[in-house]
Formats: C-alpha cells, sequence, structure tokens
C-alpha cells in the first residue's frame, strides 16, 4: 500500500510539473504572439500615416489635376479606408480627443507653443495619430500632440 501511494505522489508530482511547464509554455508563446501583433499594427499605423500624408498633399493640389490623376487620388483614398476598416474590424480604432484636451495615458507632447486665450494642454494639432485596441483597452501607439503651454510668469 506504501509503495502504491508513493507511486501516486511521484505520478502526481510529474503530472503537476508538466502542467506547470506546459503553462509557462503557453504564456511564452503569448508574449510571442503579442509582440508580433503589435509590431504588424505599428507597421500599419506608419504605411496609414504615409497615406494620410498622401490625402493632405493631393487635397492641397486637387484642384489643378486632370482626370486620371483624380481616378488616382481616389484610389488611393479607396485604399487607405479600407486599412482603416480592417484595423477597425479587428477593434483597433484611431484615439481622438473631443474635449480637445491632452490626456498623457493617450497622448505624447512632441512641441508646446503659448497660446493665451487658451487653456495649458489643449491640443492645437495632432502630428501623428495615436491607436487604442477597444476589446482590450489598450494604448498601441500613442498620437503625438502640439499642445498650448503658456508661461505662469504671464
Amino acid at each position: 500500500m506504501k509503495k502504491e501511494k508513493a507511486f501516486l505522489k511521484a505520478k502526481l508530482i510529474e503530472f503537476q510539473l508538466k502542467v506547470a511547464e506546459l503553462t509557462h509554455a503557453l504564456s511564452e508563446q503569448d508574449q510571442i504572439f503579442q509582440g508580433r501583433e503589435k509590431s504588424l499594427y505599428l507597421s500599419l499605423f506608419e504605411i496609414s500615416d504615409a497615406f494620410e500624408n498622401l490625402n493632405e498633399n493631393l487635397s492641397a493640389k486637387e484642384d489643378n489635376f486632370d482626370k486620371t490623376t483624380r481616378m488616382l487620388a481616389k484610389n488611393i483614398r479607396s485604399i487607405h479606408k479600407k486599412l482603416t476598416r480592417m484595423l477597425r474590424a479587428n477593434h483597433i480604432l484611431q484615439i481622438e480627443f473631443p474635449d480637445n484636451i491632452a490626456r498623457m495615458d493617450y497622448c505624447k507632447v512632441v512641441d508646446t507653443k503659448a497660446s493665451p486665450d487658451m487653456e495649458n494642454e489643449t491640443i492645437l494639432s495632432v502630428v501623428k495619430n495615436g491607436y487604442i485596441n477597444k476589446n482590450e483597452n489598450i494604448v498601441l501607439r500613442k498620437a503625438e500632440v502640439i499642445t498650448v503651454l503658456n508661461d505662469a510668469d504671464c
């Protein structure tokens, strides 16, 4: 009977070690997957930035375009919309600032300007859009913004 208990105890310990090993391996695989996924999203955000810059340039000169160039601009905008829809389908949304106030958990201030008629931390412009995974409420990339910073001495 003692031998059977010892054998079962050894098997139970072996089983628990195997479970712990597999749990650890699964956790490592999950971290690797999340790292790859974030890297992929960051690359897609860079592509989206390029489309936005291209769209701004096209919009500024659109009045002078011939029919073929207008069609090309329309196709470029269509591709950008498809990218945006694909991100949205994966619960990745552009960070918005409805109150136009910088929140450090959602943005990174890259420059400041004085504006006496506005409150400090008011967003003057967004240099790069930020993105958030709404399902997991994780900021994937903070928005880069220019905000108001008025000297206290004024």
